[in-house]
């Protein structure tokens, strides 16, 4: 399962080509400056941004479940309308037992959010573990429309599961893992986790899953489906790693993990993908990154600077990007505030570009 945050040349002209208010800067490492616009960076939601009394930046908080690793899935398909499903890993206790956020997620829960951002209080528990590969642990939801149907991707012990819905609440999962751990190569027998899941443009999908090689460092992972079920794994070893930070330290030069892949098109019209993931350097400081390539199988050009957490010590991780007409909101797991009190997860809010004006928030 994913670590909880707060334990433990052709493609420059496609970007540039974005409508950007500014770029990154430029480490001088011969990294692509990313644009800003809806990519990046993110600044925090604010409060009156928020309704159903939610307390910016904390888009959900709930200190007995513990809700987070959000998963966004538009309820119409419509960039110009914000109603939206988030789907979350909660950790469920019997009665009379106390809350421990340290403890792994063993349930999804959706929540649904009329204006994209202010989550409603109640919410319906979706998926539980019940098949024993499953290890009765569950999370790291991925859900994306396909058809008329939900599909769910979640993360166990034993790999990435995948379950299916025709209405989004009732799903019905498949027997076994869609991606297992492998025993030879880079990976080294460690389980896939936090997956990510695209429909290629071209035909197909594509899979983005983080590999936890060690306590201290992660990789990304990548694999491609005709069909979402089958899948098979890309390359001889990650198609994003943690960079050689000996000499010029960077800000993902320790780890790299919970990617979350989104194609988007540029002014010109030509498909970017973009991957955002949780980034740590050798101080142990989180923040998120994000990477892009234009051609199916081009290596990743990464931003020199991240595009949110740089300001903060909540330790941001496993985003999620919901891109809109006008401003892309981002989505991160991170500590649920800066006091001892608050030492466990939530789900906080960012807004691309900094100048976005949200449309009023929606309170049920």
């Amino acid at each position: 399962m994913r670590p909880e945050p707060f334990v433990r040349g052709g493609i420059v002209a496609a970007l540039v080509a974005l409508p950007a208010c500014s770029t990154l800067a430029d480490s001088g490492g011969g990294d692509v400056a990313l644009p800003n616009a809806g990519a990046g960076p993110f600044r925090e939601i604010g409060q009156l941004e928020l309704g159903n009394n939610r307390a910016a930046p904390n888009v959900l908080k709930n200190d007995d479940a513990f809700p987070r690793d959000l998963s966004v899935v538009d309820t119409d398909g419509d960039v110009r309308t914000l109603e939206s499903w988030g789907y979350v890993a909660h950790t469920q206790v019997a009665d009379g037992a106390e809350p421990d956020p340290t403890a792994p997620s063993n349930a999804i829960a959706r929540y649904l959010a009329s204006d994209g951002r202010s989550f409603e209080r109640q919410f319906d528990v979706v998926l539980e573990p019940e098949l024993d590969w499953e290890a009765d642990t569950i999370g790291s939801p991925c859900a994306l429309t396909m058809g008329s149907e939900i599909w769910l991707y979640y993360a166990t012990p034993s790999g990435i599961g995948l379950a299916r819905s025709p209405d989004g609440l009732a799903f019905q999962r498949l027997d076994q893992p869609v991606l297992a751990p492998q025993s030879d190569g880079w990976e080294r027998g460690v389980g896939p986790a936090s997956p990510s899941v695209v429909a290629h443009p071209a035909g197909g999908f594509r899979m983005f899953y983080e590999i936890r090689r060690s306590a201290e460092e992660a990789a990304i992972g990548e694999a491609s489906s005709p069909d979402g079920v089958v899948w098979q794994r890309l390359g001889a070893g990650p198609v994003l790693a943690p960079r050689d930070g000996s000499v010029d330290p960077r800000y993902d030069d320790a780890s790299v993990g919970a990617p979350h892949a989104l194609f988007w098109h540029s002014a010109e019209g030509r498909m970017i993908l973009w991957l955002y993931y949780a980034a740590e350097d050798r101080a142990g400081r989180r923040t998120i990154g994000v990477a892009a390539r234009t051609g199916a199988d081009e290596p990743f050009q990464r931003a020199a600077t991240p595009v949110f957490g740089s300001s903060g010590s909540l330790g941001p991780s496993e985003p999620w990007v919901m891109r809109y007409e006008a401003f892309a909101l981002l989505f991160v797991t991170q500590r649920a505030g800066s006091t001892d009190s608050q030492a466990y997860p939530a789900v906080a809010g960012g807004v691309a570009p900094a100048t976005a004006v949200l449309p009023p928030p929606v309170s049920d």
